[in-house]
């Protein structure tokens, strides 16, 4: 569990600047920098770009692992990783285009278009969760036809999803949607 959680901690103290967290991001980039396993998993392999993106670390060659092309070979040419899930693609349109590809670029193209199929009549990607998360990376390729209803429809799902006390069900939604209401 320590690069789980290495990893998610690498992203949430990139939101941070003082004396301590940036020993923490040192202390984080130099394990990160070993390339300890991340795992076996397509979504490890994006988490951990997301982790050495957030900490300012090259996710191509800042590492002995290329984890942008242990991304991209996850495509199958529609989708990335199990078509039965689609957090694995709303991962790999975050790290894809941060680390430089294009709405054009046919891996994101057909994930965009995997992504849209996967919303749901209420507007949700699934959960509160994974609709925050979807709302995030389509935000990175707005320009594209198909992305403003389709945020419009899930920002109208998290507002409904709201709770009374300020939440969305739990911490991790909660915080899932904090950062949806922030990009949006």
């Amino acid at each position: 569990t320590a690069p789980l959680l290495s990893d998610w901690t690498a992203l949430a103290l990139s939101s941070y600047t003082s004396p301590e967290t940036e020993r923490a991001k040192d202390a984080l980039r130099s394990y990160l920098l070993g390339d300890p396993s991340a795992g076996t998993l397509l979504t490890d392999y994006e988490r951990r770009a997301m982790a050495l993106m957030a900490l300012g670390v090259n996710p191509y060659s800042g590492t002995p692992t290329d984890y942008i092309q242990k991304i991209v070979e996850g495509f199958d040419g529609k989708q990335f990783g199990n078509p039965d899930l689609i957090n694995d693609d709303i991962f790999a349109l975050l790290v894809l285009v941060k680390a430089g590809y294009q709405s054009f670029d046919v891996e994101i193209a057909k994930t965009i278009t995997f992504i849209l199929s996967s919303q749901e009549n209420n507007g949700s990607f699934g959960s509160v969760d994974m609709t925050a998360a979807a709302i995030q990376a389509l935000a990175l390729v707005s320009g594209t036809e198909g992305i403003s209803s389709s945020l419009a429809s899930a920002r109208g799902y998290l507002q409904e999803q709201q709770k009374d006390s300020g939440g969305f069900g739990n911490v991790y939604a909660t915080s899932w949607a904090m950062q949806a209401i922030a990009t949006l």
